[in-house]
């Protein structure tokens, strides 16, 4: 009698992150490098404004670019499954360089207008072929950790970014959009030369072929649209601590108390993601979504709406564990519904989604605040519990087997 195979048991988040297959390594070494020199969103406004753009004219101007980013994922994410992941990494990535060395040299404003539609529409279409290319390069068991890896990088990257910033910006602005455009050249070079020239190629999964030919052959467009409505929702509520909770933050306490608030986010996303993500892959794919929800409709009121400083930390500190069980699975709920042929279009939608949130969120939590605090406060917790209800609904479980 032949003995029996002992159940495969899911490899550390360590050996994970470590035996990562080569284009993973050189998407996120490319990666970190491009987000160390992103200073487009946060530099561009003062960038209009000190080349002659009156207050009236920037809202305009601002609206084309937040019209823009939505479409530039879009278009990544369709040349990510029309092409190659490849094809898109290195197209969008070489035309955001292009239109940022346009904004840095451009001798008028009409000539730097060119570069920041360029800049606008490119500088993140990126991002679905990166999310399909993980998927691709990665087993089922392990696509929570490589996510966290991910993003790890771009943490990373954007805390380098500010320092680089600090002893660029004497020098001009111009200078600042350069160097971005440098670091977005190095990234397309490195994706040149690290990535095979082949079309995608498919990972193991752990289920057989005809198994996922099933599962993803037919995607259910409701169960879809559900997934990115509460998505959408939940960004809304989660990038109120960019506008509506600093000001409330502020107003309680000061700048730099708020300041404080962010950096200990930061370091705790760090710190922590990919860590717990030993954990989170172990659940089924609605579970660390309804949590990270939850979380995060709870602390986002918690950390604006009280004036005790100890309150606000905790508010903080729920919405960061929030951020960090939601954020790494995201994107594998949304290709647990893709098929075969759409991972990149579908990866598309979730960072439209997102760009779209990221853009409507502050405005709108803004005008609600200025009407009344509690109201937004209230709106938030109506808003993530209609979120919550939506990722239950789509019982991503099924696309997502629980591993013991």
């Amino acid at each position: 009698m032949e003995p029996t195979e002992a159940p495969t048991r899911p490899r550390s988040v360590l050996r994970v992150v470590l035996g990562s297959p080569r284009p993973v390594w050189i998407l996120v070494i490319g990666v970190f490098l491009n987000r160390s020199g992103s200073y487009f969103s946060t530099f561009l406004a003062l960038f209009l404004g000190q080349i002659g753009f009156s207050l009236r004219e920037l809202p305009l101007v601002l609206l084309v670019v937040g019209a823009a980013i939505p479409l530039g994922s879009m278009l990544g994410g369709w040349i990510a499954d029309r092409y190659s992941r490849r094809s898109s990494l290195v197209g969008t990535t070489l035309l955001a360089a292009v239109g940022l060395a346009v904004i840095g040299l451009a001798p008028t404003r009409e000539l730097a207008l060119v570069g920041v539609f360029m800049a606008s529409l490119f500088a993140q279409s990126y991002l679905p072929a990166a999310s399909s290319l993980l998927l691709d390069h990665t087993k089922q068991i392990d696509r929570v950790p490589t996510f966290a890896f991910f993003r790890l990088a771009l943490n990373l990257g954007a805390a380098v970014g500010p320092v680089v910033a600090i002893a660029i910006v004497p020098y001009g602005l111009n200078l600042l959009f350069l160097i971005s455009s440098g670091c977005y050249l190095v990234f397309a070079l490195v994706m040149i030369v690290g990535l095979p020239a082949e079309h995608r190629q498919q990972a193991d999964t752990g289920v057989t072929a005809p198994a996922a030919a099933a599962t993803l052959s037919r995607p259910s467009t409701v169960r879809l649209v559900v997934l990115l409505a509460s998505v959408l929702g939940i960004t809304m509520v989660y990038v109120q601590y960019a506008s509506s909770v600093s000001l409330a933050v502020a107003q309680s306490h000061d700048a730099a108390f708020y300041a404080a608030m962010l950096t200990l986010n930061a370091m705790l996303v760090i710190a922590i993601e990919l860590p717990l993500s030993s954990w989170t892959r172990r659940l089924p794919t609605w579970v660390p979504l309804l949590l990270g929800t939850t979380l995060m409709a709870v602390g986002i009121p918690l950390s604006g709406a009280f004036p005790v400083a100890w309150l606000t930390v905790a508010g903080v500190l729920v919405w960061t564990v929030g951020e960090i069980l939601f954020s790494p699975v995201v994107a594998t709920a949304v290709a647990d519904l893709s098929a075969a042929d759409r991972v990149g279009r579908y990866q598309g939608y979730l960072v439209t989604v997102q760009a779209v949130a990221f853009a409507l969120g502050p405005a709108v939590g803004t005008f609600v605040y200025s009407l009344a605090p509690g109201l937004l406060w209230a709106g938030c917790l109506i808003v993530g519990a209609l979120c919550a209800v939506g990722f239950i609904a789509t019982r991503l479980d099924l696309a997502s087997p629980h591993v013991a």
